[in-house]
């Protein structure tokens, strides 16, 4: 008896530990560009705050160069981050308009918040793009 509440305790151990292995949180960016100039520019990470009922779906390798801080190695590997999420689904908004010949336009650009994990190997973060089911 005691033997399998033995075997018990470490299966409940063991598989709390590989549920730890990656972190899940939401990402999400905004721009916005006015006469070709960009005029403001947002690029969020924040946690999940409740468990996510989803598959993982496409993948990204950064190298992070030893560094071990999250947030510092999205900010260095943002243009591959972001090209990597607007291949999934862009939210653009244009308003133009013509006055005197001359033109005005604002752009807005949209990823809409999207469910990711981080996992960490060797000198890699790997960011899985999340599917919600």
């Amino acid at each position: 008896m005691r033997k399998d509440l033995l075997l018990a305790f470490f299966l409940i151990l063991y598989l709390a530990s590989s549920l730890e292995a990656s972190q899940t949180y939401i990402l999400s960016y905004r721009a916005q560009i006015k006469n070709a100039v960009v005029i403001s520019e947002s690029f969020h990470l924040t946690h999940a705050m409740k468990e996510v009922h989803a598959h993982p779906d496409q993948k990204l390798e950064l190298d992070t160069f030893k560094e071990e801080d999250l947030q510092v190695i999205l900010e260095k590997n943002r243009d591959k981050i972001l090209e990597f999420l607007m291949k999934y689904g862009t939210h653009t908004r244009s308003h133009e308009t013509v006055s005197d010949n001359k033109s005005s336009s604002l752009i807005s650009i949209t990823i809409p918040p999207t469910y990711i994990t981080v996992d960490f190997k060797n000198d890699y973060a790997i960011i899985t793009r999340l599917i919600i089911d």
